[in-house]
């Protein structure tokens, strides 16, 4: 018998089926009993008929969720004999609305791009409709429709094979884990070409570089590149940075990594890193964040500090020096000074020991292991012989030391010179100048004068294409796109 629950005016259905059990409370969506009691008597009639995974998909998917599908759209579709229809879209939905839902439940950057990157290949109209519009999850669970999309993101956009590993690859595996189950979900990638072309990049900076870049950013970016370079964590972590996570009597910090939980770990600071988040946090509240920077704020300052440092093609350095090269860095510098793999794979909380292994030609420095080695086989020069020897070249300890300066955030970056450091300049980002990211005119100018265009400014930017379009009409700024025109209201771009 339908029923109203003290809080809600519509009626509710709860009911005990045959072999099932008790449902549960199940809304109407109806203030009319007559109504309500049509759909109860329906819910028994289609249990009957062997729908069961129709009545099963009523049930919440947890607390404070609905079902798949509500009693209402099940009462519909069984009045106008649509049930096997409903059945259909229960079990195979369509793949966009599928692979949108689940997106929102990834937690990690890669992921959430590679699921973006599969809706414009496979779906969106845009794309290359890989799948066609109508597509359904089903269209996924066969490994050469998995093969066309990797190739064509090699082949046909240019993407590298590890780019398309951790991005499209992962999110197809969380997403066919999800659907089908792990067992399952790996039968199914097994029988697809997995990217496997090694085209990571080994990138380590030497001290000088390191100084110079640091010395060339603004204060917040110095005190986030060093973080990142004298302690391996990632960028996204670091952002996340509370007062609440420093523990300043031990020396510790609690990094809340977004790639699986177990990456989640409190790590000992080296004192330069203590000191940088003391001067960070001096003032703010426990849970205030570190940084206040967005990571389309932090990439744009790094790529600014980065070129006039010259960590870019130009001058060796291939296709530009990236801010993970940090983390390959401290990987190389922590082995070179006296640290082995084991203590660098809990440093950089890595699950599997290959991951840390590709750093292993770092870890030994100088002869003085293969002087040992060949000593313990009683293969040692004499003392008389060795002396005839030049002493062999050794890359040492660094004497290099931090610039007290970097700490100061009224002190501007700059470059070291034969006449002295030369200052750079620092935008003016106060006031309402740039929108709510915060950028100022002369941002914007750059942006676009890398870019050329509105669309890749705000790529570079991570803002808006409209945004983007209102400061370049409110500075007077030309478009390279739109014949070097300042843009109107009505311009638009060409693709």
């Amino acid at each position: 018998m339908p029923f109203k629950a003290s809080n809600s005016s519509k009626y509710k259905v709860e009911i005990v089926l045959p072999g099932y059990g008790k449902t549960s409370r199940l809304s109407t969506k109806s203030e009319r009993k007559a109504t309500a009691e049509k759909m109860e008597k329906a819910l028994r009639l289609i249990w009957e008929d062997g729908f069961y995974e129709l009545v099963e998909a009523l049930e919440p998917e947890g607390p404070g969720k609905g079902g798949k599908i509500d009693l209402p759209t099940l009462y519909h579709a069984w009045r106008r004999d649509e049930l096997d229809e409903l059945a259909r879209r229960v079990n195979d939905p369509l793949l966009k609305e599928a692979v949108k839902t689940f997106a929102q439940t990834l937690d990690y950057e890669n992921h959430r791009l590679g699921a973006r990157h599969f809706l414009r290949i496979t779906v969106e109209p845009s794309g290359p409709l890989l799948a066609g519009t109508e597509a359904r999850v089903s269209w996924v669970y066969e490994p050469s429709h998995i093969d066309r999309c990797v190739r064509h993101m090699i082949q046909a956009e240019g993407y590298k094979p590890n780019t398309v590993k951790n991005g499209l690859w992962g999110f197809l595996s969380k997403f066919l884990q999800d659907r089908l189950g792990t067992p399952d979900a790996r039968a199914i990638l097994r029988e697809a070409d997995r990217p496997s072309e090694d085209d990571r990049r080994d990138v380590v900076l030497s001290p000088e570089a390191l100084h110079r870049v640091i010395s060339a950013s603004e204060w917040e970016v110095r005190v986030f590149l060093i973080l990142k370079a004298s302690t391996g964590i990632d960028k996204s972590p670091i952002l996340r940075i509370r007062g609440r996570d420093v523990d300043e009597e031990n020396w510790s910090l609690f990094v809340r990594d977004n790639k699986t939980r177990e990456r989640s770990a409190r790590i000992d600071l080296p004192p330069v890193a203590m000191y940088a988040l003391q001067m960070l946090l001096k003032g703010r509240e426990p849970e205030e964040r570190a940084f206040r920077l967005s990571k389309g704020q932090l990439d744009y300052r790094w790529r600014k500090a980065r070129k006039h440092a010259g960590l870019t093609p130009e001058n060796g350095y291939e296709e530009g020096v990236r801010l993970k090269d940090l983390r390959h860095t401290f990987a190389a510098h922590y082995l070179r000074g006296g640290g082995n793999i084991a203590g660098l794979m809990g440093r950089l909380r890595h699950s599997r020991e290959e991951q840390s292994l590709m750093y292993g030609r770092h870890e030994t420095n100088g002869h003085s292991d293969m002087q040992s080695a060949a000593e313990a086989m009683g293969l040692e020069l004499p003392d008389r012989l060795e002396e005839d020897l030049s002493e062999p070249e050794s890359e040492g300890r660094s004497d290099w030391q931090i610039p007290e300066w970097w700490f100061d955030r009224s002190e501007p970056p700059r470059l070291p010179g034969e006449d002295g450091p030369e200052i750079l300049d620092v935008p003016d980002r106060g006031g309402l100048g740039g929108g709510r990211k915060g950028y100022s005119e002369a941002d914007y100018r750059e942006a676009i004068e890398e870019a050329g265009s509105i669309s890749g400014a705000a790529r570079l930017l991570d803002v808006g294409k409209s945004l983007v379009r209102r400061q370049c009409i409110r500075h007077e700024i030309p478009v390279p796109t739109l014949g070097g025109e300042v843009p109107g209201d009505s311009d638009s771009e060409e693709e």
